[in-house]
């Protein structure tokens, strides 16, 4: 096994650890956000293709710059609660009502 893909099995084995620091870091920039893993890993069928997908739900009232957000949480996971930089994070940003699509297969909520 080549050692990307060991590294990359080694990140995928840590999603806890790395959705509960965007979990953080979300809710120090947002306040009432909701967080969620989903996807492959969530359903527990990752592959070395796959990423960590981490849905980010905000409430309704709140504007936000979806590019400027995932920007920011991922910075202030990094500095602020260990994520690495390389870690195979994708963040999924979008209001309440656009959630129900996204929770309609597993989906493991970040408290």
């Amino acid at each position: 096994m080549s050692s990307w893909v060991r590294s990359h099995f080694e990140h995928l084995r840590k999603w806890m650890e790395y959705a509960t620091a965007i979990m953080k870091a979300a809710r120090d920039l947002i306040p009432g956000v909701r967080v969620y893993v989903i996807g492959g890993v969530a359903e527990n069928r990752a592959t070395v293709l796959s990423d960590i997908d981490i849905l980010i739900v905000i409430p309704r009232d709140i504007a936000v710059n979806r590019v400027k957000l995932y920007r920011d949480i991922l910075v202030r996971a990094m500095d602020n609660y260990g994520l690495p930089w390389d870690a195979p994070v994708e963040l999924h940003i979008v209001y309440e009502d656009e959630a129900r699509e996204y929770l309609k297969s597993k989906a493991v909520e970040v408290v």
